[in-house]
């Protein structure tokens, strides 16, 4: 079976863990700090505070900047439940939106909906690898949180994912664009914010008392990244050169392949294929032939609220349309040559080329 995912490590991450263990310092230290000055460095942002998850980056920034009960965060339906746990868990009050019909971004006009005098802040998940639009929604003049987990090296214009909005939000769980096992990242231009989420981040040897957690990385976990972040740019280099495979197929079976936007990049960290009426059943056989395909999305948020699906139209058509295929720089040709094998075999089967359509990425891919 080749997975649907899995992480790309190699003998530099091993090297780089065990000399933290000879060290003799495993918890946070100074490969935490080397972690976080090379993400700065990275993405343009003047601070950088490692966490144990992206989950625990968000809780922590939104209580740092005293976003809780009574306050509502916009956000997408079409994303990952973490982002819903952590506004609960920081007291405020998910507001829900509805998705852009091209890329499965954050749309511009739900979110002006969306907008009231309780709203303290956007918190904007780039999809799948591709920017969301980022500088529209800073039109607003709410507090932007970037969540650029799934688009770690792609751009706006020339400015990188993360460099963006009040602070930025990482996720470096196994699976993600690099990864450290778990852990997270928070990125700001603001001196105060990050001396805030510094604090928070450890309850140990205070003077006062007041609310902090126990959200440190560790050294074993930063070792890794620092490595993980040599590697991203050919990660990502990898990740386009399948993902301009996949198009290949599809082109030559009469579809018209993704097109990207030179403003908002891709760097696909999932290559997202529609399917109208049919997708379950591309799902069924792909995964009958020995390869792995995933909803990308799990659930929409707003089924898990108990909101109706008539209030999200295009999230519920994402959902209903909508499968992912395997896409990481591990991917070997022979296993990307059988994806291919597989799509373009799916493709000419009777009445398929009257229902197949790749994500539109003005488009995402």
């Amino acid at each position: 079976m080749i997975p649907h995912s899995r992480p790309t490590l190699g003998p530099e991450e091993k090297k780089a863990i065990e000399e933290v263990l000879v060290s003799g310092q495993i918890a946070q230290g100074k490969k935490v700090i080397e972690l976080e000055r090379k993400f700065c460095a990275f993405t343009g942002r003047r601070y950088a505070v490692a966490m144990s998850s992206g989950t625990s980056a968000i809780q922590l920034t939104l209580l740092a900047l005293q976003i809780g009960k009574g306050d509502e965060v916009i956000l997408p339906s079409y994303t990952c439940t973490a982002l819903l746990y952590a506004i609960d868990a920081a007291g405020a009050r998910p507001i829900l939106a509805d998705i852009d019909e091209g890329d499965f971004n954050l749309s511009i006009s739900e979110v002006r909906k969306k907008l009231r005098h309780r709203t303290k802040a956007i918190l904007v998940p780039h999809a799948f690898g591709r920017a969301a639009q980022i500088e529209k929604l800073s039109d607003f003049k709410v507090p932007i949180l970037e969540d650029g987990t799934q688009a770690l090296g792609a751009k706006v214009g020339g400015k990188r994912v993360g460099s963006f909005g009040m602070a930025s939000i990482f996720s470096f769980y196994a699976t993600k664009m690099m990864t450290t096992g778990e852990g997270g990242m928070v990125l700001t231009d603001s001196p105060r914010l990050a001396q805030r989420l510094h604090d928070m981040r450890d309850y140990d040897k205070k003077e006062d008392y007041r609310f902090r957690t126990n959200s440190k990385m560790t050294d074993l976990e930063a070792a890794m990244g620092v490595e993980q972040l040599k590697k991203l740019p050919r990660f990502i280099r990898r990740r386009r050169k399948i993902a301009a495979q996949y198009n290949e197929a599809l082109r030559e079976s009469e579809l018209n392949p993704p097109v990207e936007d030179s403003q908002r990049s891709h760097v696909y960290y999932r290559y997202v294929v529609r399917v109208p009426r049919r997708a379950k059943e591309w799902m069924r056989r792909m995964t009958g032939e020995g390869i792995e395909v995933k909803s990308p999305v799990y659930k929409p948020l707003h089924q898990y609220l108990g909101l109706s699906d008539s209030s999200f139209p295009v999230t519920a058509q994402a959902i209903k349309e909508s499968f992912s295929i395997p896409i990481y720089p591990s991917l070997s040709d022979n296993e990307c040559d059988k994806v291919c094998q597989s799509l373009q075999a799916g493709i000419h089967e009777p009445h398929a080329k009257e229902v197949l359509t790749l994500a539109p990425v003005n488009a995402i891919g």
